[in-house]
């Protein structure tokens, strides 16, 4: 073999060795992968509700544990991710969404490290859902850029399919963890709607979540990723789910009792995460 054929054939063994270290490299957001990332982000909407919700619960349950408890170790949780975030972010579009998640937190935080009040919970009232729409814009941003760094390595591989379903496995992981928000948020609006807190948009934002939340659990249904053991999790999101569904004209009419509100909603979230990380955990 001459010189000029060994060339050609080294070059074509050692050619797709390094466009699958390149795609294993684009693949990746830091240390994370995208779909960890997904998840990760995904929980910091989650803890903008739950922080929310557990303070204004506190203004009638003052001596609530776990309530305490969650309100204090959510604070934490939430600025240790937002802090691995912004370490594994190499996107300007990102890192300034991250930068403006942390900006908003610092009044957010002032509000919540109160002690309950009712002139605090309508300021957090007010800025909830700007905060919640802050950090959902970093969950877009990752799948954004999971999407261009899916493309790159289509282009690098030239093969116009390759990544497909792990975009589609991302858009579910990012279904399945806005669950989670979803069941805190539910649980916000509801304590939201006291009398002493209520304005014009509690009851219709109640309603919203609540529809909201409702047609999600569909699309995680019928999802081919899905495997016995999600398949049994969801089984439990609409056992639980429907126990609050059949009850809806009581919920709207504000007649649960704080506490189960409260309980439900953790127990909501928690099965949600547990079909989040085992959707995170699916091969494609």
């Amino acid at each position: 073999m001459n010189k000029k054929m060994l060339m050609i054939f080294m070059i074509g063994l050692v050619y797709p060795i390094f466009n699958n270290i390149y795609a294993q490299q684009s693949g990746k957001y830091g240390s994370l992968s995208f779909k960890s990332a997904i998840n990760v982000s995904g929980k910091q909407r989650m803890f903008t509700q739950k922080i929310s919700k557990a303070y204004l619960y506190l203004l009638n349950n003052t001596n609530d544990i776990q309530a305490k408890k969650d309100l204090a170790s959510s604070q934490i949780i939430f600025e240790e991710q937002n802090r691995i975030l912004i370490q594994n972010s190499k996107s300007i579009e990102i890192n300034n969404r991250l930068k403006a998640v942390n900006e908003l937190w610092k009044n957010f935080k002032e509000i919540v490290e109160t002690q309950p009040n009712y002139d605090n919970a309508k300021k957090l009232i007010d800025i909830n859902t700007d905060f919640l729409k802050a950090t959902n814009a970093v969950v877009e941003s990752i799948i954004s850029e999971s999407k261009k760094s899916v493309q790159d390595i289509q282009n690098s591989l030239d093969e116009s399919g390759a990544g497909e379903d792990q975009l589609e496995l991302e858009s579910l992981i990012n279904i399945s963890g806005r669950q989670r928000m979803l069941s805190q948020r539910l649980a916000f609006y509801y304590f939201a709607n006291r009398v002493e807190l209520k304005n014009k948009n509690s009851t219709q934002m109640l309603n919203n979540v609540f529809h909201e939340l409702d047609g999600a659990l569909n699309k995680l249904l019928i999802s081919k990723f899905n495997t016995p053991k999600i398949d049994e999790k969801i089984g439990v999101a609409f056992s639980k789910w429907n126990a609050i569904k059949k009850n809806k004209s009581i919920l709207m009419s504000q007649k649960l009792e704080e506490d189960e509100v409260y309980r439900i909603s953790n127990e909501l979230t928690k099965v949600f995460n547990e079909i989040t990380l085992l959707y995170e955990k699916v091969n494609v």
